[in-house]
């Protein structure tokens, strides 16, 4: 995966943190409008502390979380590699694959990237974070081995 992505996540984060900041202190807002307590204002402080100590976290572990998302493909199947603290590996025959779809939200667009998904009968998959060239590769050799596997069949 490029290392791009990382800039992506980072972005994704922050989007992330300032919403619910904002819903946070809009929830504040009405709150006060309705209520008059003292605890609105603890409540507050403690939402912001748990939001930001999630971001920052997120933050800090976003190399980390880089090093264990990977992806291999071979002659029989997709096997593809997610997650830091609790890791999944998923194996996707390559007999199972319907169709590939590319697609790209305003984020990874941003970076000049795309997500590749790999639908099964089953279930969908994601490969979050190819740039446009190594996708287009990805999902011809990924046709082309379900091509051969099916006439093998």
């Amino acid at each position: 995966m490029p290392s791009s992505i990382k800039k992506a996540w980072i972005i994704k984060d922050l989007i992330t943190f300032f919403t619910s900041i904002v819903v946070i202190e809009a929830l504040h807002f009405l709150a006060k409008i309705f209520w008059h307590s003292t605890w609105i204002n603890k409540s507050e402080l403690i939402l912001i502390i748990i939001v930001t100590s999630i971001a920052v976290f997120s933050l800090i572990l976003i190399p980390y979380k880089y090093f264990f998302h990977r992806y291999e493909i071979n002659q029989t199947e997709v096997a593809i590699q997610t997650g830091f603290f609790f890791r999944k590996t998923i194996y996707i025959p390559l007999v199972r694959i319907q169709h590939i779809e590319t697609s790209q939200g305003p984020i990874l667009r941003l970076m000049g990237l795309t997500e590749l998904s790999i639908h099964t009968a089953a279930s969908t998959h994601h490969l979050s974070g190819l740039d446009i060239k190594t996708a287009a590769n990805l999902r011809t050799q990924i046709l082309e081995l379900v091509e051969v596997i099916r006439e093998d069949v």
